[in-house]
C-alpha cells in the first residue's frame, strides 16, 4: 500500500492499516526520539503521541514527501520542543536559584534546588568546594579567601576556574546550577 492510500485509508478510520503502520514504524521512532532526547521513557510518550495526533487528525494532515519522511519530521518537531520545554524550565529555575542566592532576603530557597547545588557540589574536591562557596556563597573577595585559606590569589583563581569547568560537566545534568558560571 502506497502512503497516500494509507493516509486515506486511516482518514476513512482503518484501524488495520493504522495499526501495520504503527507496528511498522513506532519502534524506529522510538529508537530515533532516543537518540535526541536520552530519555527513553519521554521518547516512547512522544511517539505515541505522534500516531495519537495522526489517528485524530489525519483529515487535517497534508504530506508532501513520504509518509515515513513525515513521521520522522514531526518525531524530531517533538523532540526539539521537548527540549525547548526542559531548557525554559532549568533557566527559570537556575534564575529562581540566582535570585535567591544574589538577594538578601530571608526567603528559604526550593529545597529541591539546593539539593541539586548541594549533590553537585559534593562531586568537587573538598578544598575546591570551601573555596567556591566562600567565593559564590559569601561573596568574598579572593584576596580574603587567600588570607583565610592561607594560599596564594592565583591558586584560588586556579582553583574556581578548575570548579567552573567541573561544573560545566555536572550542568548537563544539572542545567540550574549555572550560577556558577559567571
Amino acid at each position: 500500500m502506497n502512503d497516500l492510500s494509507a493516509i486515506e485509508e486511516i482518514r476513512n478510520r482503518n484501524s488495520q492499516v493504522y495499526e501495520t503502520l504503527f507496528h511498522d514504524h513506532y519502534h524506529p521512532l522510538v529508537r530515533f526520539a532516543e537518540g535526541m532526547i536520552f530519555d527513553p521513557q519521554l521518547a516512547e510518550d512522544l511517539v505515541q503521541g505522534l500516531f495519537i495526533h495522526l489517528w485524530e487528525n489525519a483529515g487535517k494532515i497534508n504530506i508532501k514527501s513520504s509518509l515515513k519522511a513525515y513521521l520522522f519530521m514531526a518525531v524530531r518537531n517533538r523532540c526539539l520542543n521537548s527540549l525547548k520545554e526542559v531548557k525554559i524550565r532549568d533557566k527559570n529555575e537556575l534564575l529562581y536559584l540566582e535570585g535567591m542566592l544574589n538577594s538578601d532576603s530571608d526567603e528559604e530557597i526550593d529545597p529541591v534546588l539546593l539539593d541539586k547545588l548541594n549533590s553537585s557540589l559534593t562531586k568537587l574536591p573538598e578544598k575546591m568546594v570551601e573555596i567556591v562557596k566562600l567565593k559564590y556563597l559569601e561573596n568574598r573577595k579572593l584576596r580574603d579567601i587567600a588570607l583565610q585559606l592561607n594560599i596564594s590569589e592565583n591558586t584560588v583563581k586556579t582553583q574556581l576556574l578548575r570548579s567552573k569547568h567541573k561544573l560545566r560537566k555536572l550542568l548537563q545534568i544539572a542545567p540550574m546550577l549555572m550560577v556558577f558560571i559567571k
